[in-house]
């Protein structure tokens, strides 16, 4: 081959490969639409190249073995044999691509029921729900409609493995729950495979789960490979290693009783990812603490709204003792500014105090009072 023909084929394969063709260059091929996100693309050599991020499969792509005169060179090029790749070739790449996809897919999709399960678990009413109630009752009347038309019912059984429960939380942040069960039957079942464990026995409150010394031997990558984000994998990493190296020292009843819920807190405000709202709905569902009121949490700001709407007046919730200047404090809303008519993190401790010393129990009922949208569910 001489020199001239081929700066003349380089010029027509580097066209090619830029999409354009130019009118010395016949193109024949198929396209087809398709669930495929790979495109093969067969240069004038044979040489195959991928993209991602399209529609299209491209089942046959052969350039013709006729190269012309080219319109910038005005030269005449002799006529030589393309090297291709049959149609057929063409075509197993992009079924093979496309069949894999479809097999890995198939084997990681968990079928989702309608409801949440996790909401259908046995209920009761504590021993201490009486006592509790009349004294909400007593310190705010306007309760009584809400307390009537809901019965107090929380958990039957409350979780001990607090490993457990503080992953499954972070699993469940910020996400739906349809995701959050289907990526911890992932996370368990890594560790117990052959089907020791499904997603309905899951589903029933089944107690298997690994250890924190199994998960911190766990690679990042295989955390991953469970539905995990790096983030969050490196949170139940972190987690992991605070129980492993005793600084959550609350793995038993009478540590448990012993600690504050400023305490407890603390302890778990180290860990990475775990946040405040983390932290009351731990002290709330899981050890069933009293007087918790969760600030930070929309659907109880949103009850708390609709329940003391009539107390609102002149931008103000409640009464405001006034300074000694003779005008009222301004809310310090804990550096986050609202909207007229929200309250501040300040208006809701400060409306809040008439419930102590059943704010949780109190909170449970701004649930009720919230719109369904506002409610987060943390899966514990």
């Amino acid at each position: 081959m001489t020199i001239r023909t081929r700066r003349a084929a380089a010029e027509a394969a580097a066209t090619i490969t830029a999409g354009i063709l130019k009118p010395s260059i016949s193109l024949t091929f198929k396209q087809t639409k398709s669930r495929s996100i790979t495109r093969t693309l067969v240069t004038k050599t044979g040489t195959k190249k991928e993209h991602q991020k399209t529609l299209l499969k491209i089942e046959t792509l052969a350039v013709s073995d006729n190269i012309e005169e080219s319109s910038s060179l005005r030269k005449t090029v002799r006529r030589r044999k393309a090297a291709t790749i049959t149609s057929d070739d063409a075509a197993k790449v992009v079924t093979t691509t496309t069949v894999t996809a479809d097999t890995v897919v198939k084997e990681t999709k968990v079928k989702a029921p309608a409801t949440n399960p996790w909401a259908n678990r046995p209920r009761h009413t504590p021993d201490y729900a009486h006592a509790a109630l009349e004294h909400l009752c007593t310190a705010d009347p306007a309760l009584k409609p809400l307390i009537d038309r809901h019965p107090y019912l929380i958990d039957a059984e409350h979780e001990t493995n607090y490993f457990r429960v503080l992953t499954r939380t972070i699993i469940g942040q910020q996400i739906h729950w349809k995701a959050a069960r289907s990526i911890i039957y992932k996370f368990v079942s890594y560790y117990f495979p052959d089907g020791q464990v499904t997603v309905d026995s899951l589903d029933a409150n089944d107690k298997t789960f690994p250890t924190p010394e199994q998960v911190l031997a766990t690679s990042m990558d295989s955390l991953r490979q469970c539905g995990l984000s790096e983030r969050k994998a490196s949170y139940i990493q972190d987690l992991a290693r605070h129980f492993a190296e005793g600084k959550i020292t609350f793995t038993d009843q009478a540590m448990l009783k012993a600690l504050t819920d400023q305490e407890l807190a603390s302890q778990l405000l180290c860990v990475r990812g775990i946040g405040q709202w983390t932290v009351d709905m731990f002290l709330m569902s899981s050890l069933e603490r009293l007087d918790v009121l969760p600030t930070l949490d929309l659907g109880v700001r949103r009850g708390m709204e609709k329940h003391f709407s009539s107390e609102y007046k002149n931008g103000r919730w409640g009464i405001v003792e006034e300074s000694s200047h003779g005008t009222s404090p301004k809310s310090k809303g804990k550096g986050k500014k609202v909207k007229a008519g929200e309250m501040s993190l300040d208006d809701m401790e400060r409306m809040a105090e008439r419930w102590r010393p059943y704010r949780s129990i109190a909170s449970w009922y701004m649930w009720r009072n919230a719109d369904a949208e506002d409610i987060v569910t943390a899966p514990v």
